[in-house]
């Protein structure tokens, strides 16, 4: 499953807002979607939208690692809509704002 939603967020998918669904998932695993969710909250204690949040602000971690990324590129290539909404999300889950996580990581 994790290497699946890796693949996902390298593939450029997000970047058009594409989620990845459950069934899309499902089927890529050969898994019924029923059976597909049930794992996946079993083996993480999340649904997918929880579990893709966490895998979308841990790729923005690396990425703003780089100097050449900035917050709005990374946040339109994880699929946010609004760099605001990015910026709120990631600060709520990492504790600091991008351009602060930037500024400690460079």
């Amino acid at each position: 499953m994790t290497r699946l939603i890796d693949e996902y967020i390298d593939s450029g998918m997000l970047y058009n807002s594409i989620l990845p669904t459950s069934e899309y998932c499902a089927a890529k695993l050969g898994l019924s979607e029923f059976y597909f969710n049930h794992l996946l909250k079993f083996e993480t204690g999340k649904t997918l939208c929880e579990y893709l949040e966490c895998k979308r602000q841990e790729s923005a971690r690396k990425m703003l690692e780089k100097p050449i990324n900035t917050s709005a590129n990374v946040a339109r290539q994880l699929g946010y809509v609004d760099i605001q909404y990015f910026s709120l999300i990631f600060k709520k889950i990492i504790g600091v704002s991008p351009n602060e996580y930037r500024f400690l990581n460079n």
